[in-house]
């Protein structure tokens, strides 16, 4: 009820006097004009709801990723140095069941795993290792190789029998026989550049390793023939001023990535893998610096790194991707890894030492 409103219902109780019943009949009229006049919004949206969270400052210190695997959610932690695996079978309680640290595993960045054997690539002292994890509860290095010369290592891709390891600071990626997971041996290497950039991810397709690098002046998506694993071929290599880290997933023949310091989403088509196309880019700053992305449907789910939360688009149109929304929380502090399975999203946060579950269909109401 605005101050005139109310001036005027007191100026009309004063000359009504003492004609009760007409002054009821004033003060129901404009309780009546107050409900009808109620602002839109004063029932706010109910806010995103976080159905699970685990925060544990040692066994999640540092996620780097999250990989789904059954009811288990595997988390290499890079300043943890360590893997740590937690049940999701109860999506409102995860728990830890172990976290297996070795002297051998420095910063854990990378992640592959084949049936019970897991391999991670350690950045401070270039190593693949090989892990039994047959027992989910006790989990056992099986092997170690190092990888060229000293330097970082990050992403690494698994496949019949071989890993595909990229090499930042060697700028190559190289591939390592794991045929016998207690004695890798490296077999190749190739150089994906030559230039102040370095591989990150690795993402296998068809007889194809796509290799996305970065911190560069410009970076690359290289393209590397892995039909004979001892001898990788670069075959050729994509550039776009925002293409760079080329993290994500396939989803048909569309390599939906991202880069963080470019704040960028791009979509690649690897119909022909050996001469993939960048078909669309969003750049937008409420992205918030992501560095992965999960697709389900006709959505992409990207964790920010800068916005402590995840963003989420709308790729109804893939060749026209849309920002909808974002959804921050503080234990989401400094966003890194995500997956996807039905309803529910995972996150998790790499300051935040935290595993967060989200019911993704409540994200944008």
């Amino acid at each position: 009820m605005t101050l005139v409103k109310t001036w005027n219902l007191q100026r009309q109780l004063l000359m009504l006097g003492s004609s009760l019943p007409a002054a009821v009949a004033i003060i129901l009229s404009c309780i009546s004009l107050v409900s009808v006049n109620k602002p839109v919004n004063a029932q706010a949206s109910p806010r995103p709801r976080i159905v699970g969270q685990l925060v544990d400052p040692v066994a999640l210190r540092g996620i780097e990723d999250v990989h789904l695997e059954g009811d288990l959610a595997y988390l290499p932690c890079r300043e943890g140095k360590r893997l740590t695996i937690c049940s999701i079978k109860d999506s409102a309680n995860p728990r830890v069941i172990s976290s297996f640290t070795h002297a051998e595993l420095g910063p854990a960045a990378g992640f592959a795993i084949n049936g019970n054997t897991i391999y991670l690539t350690s950045q401070s002292n270039h190593k693949l290792l090989a892990v039994d994890a047959t027992d989910k509860s006790a989990l056992r290095l099986l092997g170690s190789v190092s990888i060229g010369e000293p330097g970082v290592l990050y992403k690494v891709a698994y496949r019949d029998g071989y890993c595909y390891v990229a090499h930042l600071t060697g700028k190559k990626l190289f591939v390592v026989d794991v045929r016998n997971p207690s004695q890798p041996i490296v077999v190749g290497s190739v150089a994906v550049t030559t230039e102040n950039d370095g591989p990150f991810s690795v993402l296998l397709r068809g007889n194809y390793a796509l290799v996305g690098t970065i911190f560069g002046r410009r970076n690359r998506l290289a393209v590397v023939d892995i039909r004979n694993p001892a001898e990788p071929r670069l075959v050729t290599e994509v550039f776009d001023p925002v293409i760079g880290q080329a993290s994500g997933e396939v989803v048909g023949n569309l390599y939906f990535t991202v880069h963080w310091d470019a704040n960028a989403f791009l979509v690649f088509d690897v119909a022909d893998p050996a001469n993939p196309r960048l078909t669309a880019k969003l750049v937008d700053p409420r992205l918030g610096k992501p560095n992965r992305c999960a697709i389900r449907g006709d959505r992409a789910y990207l964790p920010m790194v800068q916005g402590d939360g995840v963003a989420v688009l709308d790729i109804t149109d893939p060749t026209n991707p849309r920002f909808l929304t974002s959804f921050r929380d503080p234990v989401l502090k400094k966003t890194y890894g995500v997956a996807v399975r039905g309803d529910l999203l995972f996150l998790g946060a790499r300051e935040g030492n935290s595993l967060v579950i989200l019911n993704r269909r409540t994200l944008e109401k």
